[in-house]
């Protein structure tokens, strides 16, 4: 079951689509984590700063390495589920 979202609904909507992402996997899936991040007053700092890392990530494979969208954002995802805050 799926926990009640604890960032405010402006800020989820200045996410970017990898942010939404980000942050679903943590609220469904690493939700121990999303909520400590919570408790501590991080959870939006570390999501946002996570969105934009992986963003201009995606970016800079698609221009500046020359990947196709769909192969940026395989390896971007990979960042999201195998390793990011394990």
């Amino acid at each position: 079951m799926s926990q009640k979202m604890l960032i405010a609904e402006k800020q989820y909507d200045s996410l970017t689509p990898i942010g939404r992402e980000i942050h679903k996997y943590w609220k469904d899936h690493k939700t121990e984590m999303y909520q400590e991040m919570y408790r501590a007053g991080t959870l939006w700092e570390t999501l946002s700063s996570e969105d934009k890392r992986l963003d201009e990530m995606a970016i800079a494979l698609i221009t500046e390495q020359g990947l196709a969208v769909d192969q940026a954002m395989e390896i971007v995802r990979a960042e999201i589920y195998d390793e990011m805050m394990t």
